[in-house]
């Protein structure tokens, strides 16, 4: 693992600061986004770096879409849309972990609650970028009642095909990189990702007060343990 993180700080330091210089992350975000790369690429590789980097990439492209018009509704990611250390730390705290298990432990299993805990991270923010630019007022997920756009608990049908949709993509790289071990399987993980960001609505819509990145948090813990289970 040693060997691996000196081979990993340059590589994400100069991602980091790729992601900075396009206006995907702030200074901390950048920070932060590079100490959560290094312990990823030092326990899983490339094939675990590039799951990350479809995260980063993917949910900054969605915030990017139609922002203006987010602007317009105040529902726009805050900072003209980079991301600070506060949203890595609660998206990614549980990928590391699963990382850092994989590879002490050996076991499959850890690697595909990686793979979960990201595909939920991405398919929240999907679902969240998507429902802004639907034009159609969002229902509360515990009583479908129609609510202003980006109330928390919020969900919209083009909302949620979009986060199925960035769900199924991550566990499908997650199976062609080989941390997932069949197709089967990256079914179950897409399955348990999707399932994760239900859990991030239940919370919003039941706690509010609790903020995005606790519930990003649980969401991503919830996808990481269902896939543990369904694996």
């Amino acid at each position: 693992m040693l060997t691996q993180l000196l081979v990993a700080i340059p590589i994400t330091v100069l991602f980091a600061a790729l992601a900075y210089a396009l206006g995907m992350v702030s200074w901390s975000g950048a920070a932060g986004g590079a100490i959560v790369g290094a312990w990823i690429y030092a326990c899983l590789g490339p094939q675990g770096f590039a799951i990350l980097a479809l995260f980063v990439v993917g949910g900054s492209v969605l915030t990017r879409i139609g922002y203006g018009r987010k602007q317009g509704s105040v529902t726009a990611q805050e900072s003209g849309g980079r991301r600070g250390a506060k949203n890595a730390i609660a998206n990614c705290s549980v990928a590391v972990l699963c990382a850092i298990l994989a590879s002490v432990t050996g076991n499959a299993a850890f690697a595909a609650a990686f793979v979960a805990s990201l595909g939920a991270a991405f398919a929240d923010t999907a679902e969240s970028e998507a429902g802004q630019l639907s034009g159609r007022w969002p229902r509360l997920v515990t009583t479908m009642r129609r609510v202003q756009p980006g109330t928390d608990g919020a969900v919209s049908f083009p909302g949620t095909l979009a986060g199925i949709g960035a769900a199924t993509l991550t566990a499908a790289l997650g199976f062609w990189l080989g941390l997932v071990g069949s197709g089967g399987d990256a079914v179950l993980v897409a399955l348990a990702a999707f399932l994760g960001t239900v859990a991030d609505s239940l919370i919003g819509a039941l706690n509010p007060r609790l903020g995005n990145e606790l519930t990003n948090l649980v969401c991503t813990f919830v996808a990481a343990v269902l896939a543990l289970m369904f694996v």
